[in-house]
């Protein structure tokens, strides 16, 4: 089973496109200590982004929202008040 997971997240690496020497690298660092948060550890020494957590501190409190739908939305509302 832990053959499979190393694998999947190879795969998920690769396909964030770093370097495969790189994968290499961190999976023989973690190997004893295979988490996420030791993996995004990992990434951010070889100065690559986190991955697989997130620092919820980090994000725009408005970051979730669909900001052209917002848009279109208050569009719409000034337009109902110029018509009013």
């Amino acid at each position: 089973m832990l053959a499979q997971l190393d694998l999947s997240i190879k795969y998920e690496l690769l396909s964030a496109n770093i370097d495969e020497n790189d994968v290499l690298y961190i999976m023989d660092r973690v190997k004893n200590r295979l988490t996420e948060e030791n993996i995004d550890y990992e990434l951010q020494k070889l100065g690559y982004e986190k991955y697989f957590t997130s620092d919820y501190n980090e994000c725009d409190e408005y970051a979730f929202l669909d900001i052209q739908f917002i848009k279109n939305k208050s569009e719409v509302i000034r337009i109902k008040r110029i018509e009013e």
